[in-house]
């Protein structure tokens, strides 16, 4: 069974997680609070984040800043050689970056930049000219605890994406084609229908990562797990039930990729995360998109912080880029081959890439209380589905296959937009009209 993690373990991981974020932010809020006026995107999407640094909204934050601001020396320094440790060698039989260079780099990419060292190489920066590269990828602190909550303050979104069970309901309430839930368990009961003879997939109601993710597959009457051993069909509602005392689960079909994307899984469902941003004109575009497949022994979920790989999406032509894992262990490196089905990667034109980056579009119209959404869409037996749709979405998933950052991209320009809009409007300027959500 899964482990579940107790609140105050919860809480810890939380505060540890805000002050990795205060300590990489630093640089950052610094270097745009004496920067001078905003000169382009990047710079306006950075002022933004200096104002919401350093005003802290409660004493936990407030201790957050404070630890930061003694503790960042330590937690660079101890952080740069752990990392050095884990991969110089690798990335110097490689690259040929020696390995004093690339500790060098990471102290260097912290103080231009914020880029803590695991984030180094996360993002390749050991390709060459770390320092002046590091300034175009967007930090995690910029937008989990900087641009999408100031949004998020400035639009009041309703749309339910952090609720899965609701979010089906929305989905299907406006003809969204979305992965149908068979049951739901909640407070120590099952309620829903019988279980189909078929695989069933089982996620918490909130949870992100893929975590507390399980396959059941349909074994006759039994549903059968990789590690738990095999279930009758009361067996594993009372299973759930149980699970459901700490958080809600969710029940449905296990979805099956198309035959033409099989060769791309080892077989767990591969998806296609696809971040979609209002335009100026408050109409939903396409920004970044990557093929995510899932590989060794995890056929269970298919992301990239379970172990999983991505490869980038060419948004015109939908052809596929070098995949890598996340990238933190170097070990890997950059594929050009599926490495369980030996499936070519590069440049294999990614079936239903159409009908998958309409469909996202139409997804974001539907959610148009929110600036920036990260659309999970399989391309299934039955078409092209919604899966989830994440409202923070992470911008790592898109750098790191892509190898170049975002901030100057279309992502940094119409975020830097809309916290100019949200500031405007803060002030009592005119500020463009909210978007209705559609009925």
């Amino acid at each position: 069974m899964p482990r579940t993690r107790s609140p105050w373990t919860a809480t810890l991981a939380q505060r540890g997680e805000g002050l990795l974020y205060r300590i990489a932010g630093l640089p950052i809020a610094l270097g745009a609070t004496f920067g001078g006026f905003p000169r382009d995107a990047r710079s306006a999407m950075r002022a933004a984040y200096a104002h919401y640094y350093w005003a802290p909204e409660d004493w936990a934050e407030l201790a957050e800043l404070a630890a930061a601001l003694l503790l960042w020396p330590i937690v660079l320094v101890l952080a740069a050689l752990w990392f050095t440790a884990r991969n110089g060698r690798a990335i110097k039989r490689r690259c040929g970056r020696p390995v004093w260079r690339q500790l060098a780099d990471q102290l260097a990419c912290y103080v231009s930049a914020g880029v803590l060292p695991p984030w180094y190489y996360i993002f390749s920066l050991h390709d060459g000219h770390a320092a002046q590269r590091a300034g175009g990828f967007v930090n995690r602190c910029e937008t989990k605890r900087g641009a999408y909550r100031l949004l998020a303050r400035h639009t009041r979104p309703v749309s339910p994406l952090g609720d899965k069970a609701a979010f089906a309901d929305w989905c299907d309430a406006r003809g969204l084609p979305v992965a149908p839930i068979v049951g739901i368990a909640r407070e120590g009961r099952y309620d829903g229908a019988p279980f189909p003879e078929a695989d069933l997939f089982v996620k918490p109601v909130v949870g992100r990562g893929g975590r507390g993710a399980e396959r059941w597959d349909n074994v006759g009457a039994r549903y059968r797990h990789q590690k738990l051993g095999v279930l009758t069909a009361a067996q594993l509602r009372d299973r759930l039930a149980a699970q459901s005392l700490s958080a809600p689960r969710l029940v449905q079909r296990r979805l099956i990729n198309q035959r033409a994307l099989q060769p791309f899984s080892n077989g767990a469902l591969a998806t296609v995360r696809v971040l979609t941003c209002l335009d100026e004109h408050g109409a939903p575009e396409a920004i970044a998109a990557v093929l995510r497949m899932a590989i060794g022994a995890n056929r269970t979920v298919d992301n990239i912080h379970a172990g999983g790989i991505a490869a980038t999406v060419d948004l015109a032509s939908g052809a596929l880029s070098q995949a890598s894992d996340l990238g933190m262990d170097a070990r890997r490196g950059w594929l050009d081959h599926h490495p369980d089905t030996g499936a070519a990667i590069v440049g294999t034109i990614l079936p239903g890439w159409p009908e998958i980056r309409e469909l996202a579009l139409r997804a974001h119209a539907a959610f148009a209380d929110r600036v920036c959404i990260g659309w999970d869409i399989a391309l299934t037996t039955a078409g092209a589905c919604l899966v989830e749709g994440n409202g923070a979405p992470d911008v790592d998933l898109m750098q790191r296959p892509m190898r170049r950052g975002l901030a100057d991209d279309r992502f940094g320009v119409l975020l830097a937009h809309h916290l100019q809009a949200a500031e405007r409007y803060r002030q009592g300027a005119p500020s463009r009209r909210r978007r209705k959500l559609p009925a």
